[in-house]
């Protein structure tokens, strides 16, 4: 690898030299739309039809989901595993007690989500596949009977399942359940996917805006997940979950996620004149922070690539410290473990 980098020790300066000069990332969403509210707007909709309930019916519903989300937010810092266990059982007790129908399959499926991240933090795995599936099923059923905006809440089980197997040293699983599921999100194609939904066309066409973002979402999501699972490795990071993606270019979200993808191709296959003009183009752009990650991800990989360079260390501490705006945990977490000045 010395060799080849020395091959291109000029493009290699090149690039260290023009990364004061890379634009800050921008503010701004490349989104048409704000995707939180408007699935809020349209599944309360969908709810009042499909469940035939009233305002106070839905607010009861909402209540629940609300007192759920201060569980997950719980579960997430870890803060007390066990009481948090015994908040959950509460609130489900309270759904068995209160609904029935497809409101108590709507308010089921959110419970569920949050019990099988209990599991999943006590490192149960199997649990926690269980009820991931269980909700699944439930979301399934209620896209069917027209919610569509739940059609997201079986993308993210799936990338829950995902998650779980790379957690249990289950990477290739992962990694071919991840690759399924964005090839659906862009492509609209099954392939071994959790949920019947995803065998029928037609709900892919239901509400295209979610299904869209949630496809960047996902793919950022990843990359995330990719550098903290991998943070001590000395490897590229894994590509096996996008390398064989193929997929239309016709929005500015997706063309990001090609340009990357083109990037990390040129790498892994030591392209490196390639690698390097499209690594200079792809950082003179000032996309939006939500793809700060992307960015990250492509200068731990440099780093890798190069060695110890440390005006190279030292101009990406710099870029990521004043240039990018989103992903903190994660600088922080590279800074102080990986990019050493």
């Amino acid at each position: 690898m010395e060799k080849e980098i020395t091959t291109y020790h000029t493009e290699l300066k090149d690039f260290i030299k023009a990364m004061p000069d890379f634009p800050d990332s921008l503010i701004n969403s490349t989104f048409e739309y704000d995707t939180g509210k408007l699935i809020k707007i349209l599944q309360k909709k969908e709810v009042f039809e499909i469940c035939k309930i009233n305002e106070a019916e839905y607010e009861a519903v909402d209540y629940i989901d609300r007192e759920l989300g201060k569980v997950v937010s719980d579960l997430v810092r870890e803060i007390d595993l066990e009481q948090s266990l015994k908040d959950y059982l509460k609130l489900e007790k309270e759904i068995e007690d209160t609904f029935s129908g497809n409101t108590y399959m709507y308010a089921k499926q959110g419970a569920l989500s949050v019990k099988s991240l209990y599991y999943y933090k006590i490192k149960d795995f199997s649990k926690a596949i269980t009820f991931t599936l269980e909700c699944l099923v439930l979301n399934d059923y209620l896209v069917q009977q027209g919610i569509y905006t739940l059609n997201l809440r079986c993308f993210e089980q799936n990338k829950n399942i995902s998650r779980i197997y790379f957690r249990n040293q289950q990477a290739d699983p992962g990694y071919k359940l991840i690759f399924n599921l964005i090839s659906y999100l862009l492509n609209g194609t099954d392939k071994n996917l959790f949920g019947n939904i995803f065998s029928h066309n037609q709900y892919w066409e239901k509400v295209p805006v979610i299904r869209e973002t949630y496809a960047y979402e996902l793919f950022t999501m990843i990359t995330e997940d990719m550098i903290r699972f991998n943070i001590n490795s000395r490897e590229f990071l894994p590509d096996d979950w996008y390398s064989d993606l193929d997929f239309e270019v016709n929005t500015p979200d997706r063309q990001i996620i090609y340009n990357w993808i083109y990037i990390n191709k040129q790498l892994r296959n030591s392209n490196y004149k390639d690698y390097f003009d499209g690594l200079l183009y792809y950082f003179q752009q000032p996309y939006n922070q939500f793809y700060d990650i992307l960015k990250i991800s492509l200068l731990l990989d440099l780093y890798k690539l190069a060695g110890n360079q440390p005006d190279l260390t030292q101009e990406i501490v710099n870029f990521i410290e004043n240039k990018l705006h989103f992903n903190q945990s994660v600088r922080t977490l590279l800074i102080k473990n990986v990019f050493k000045v």
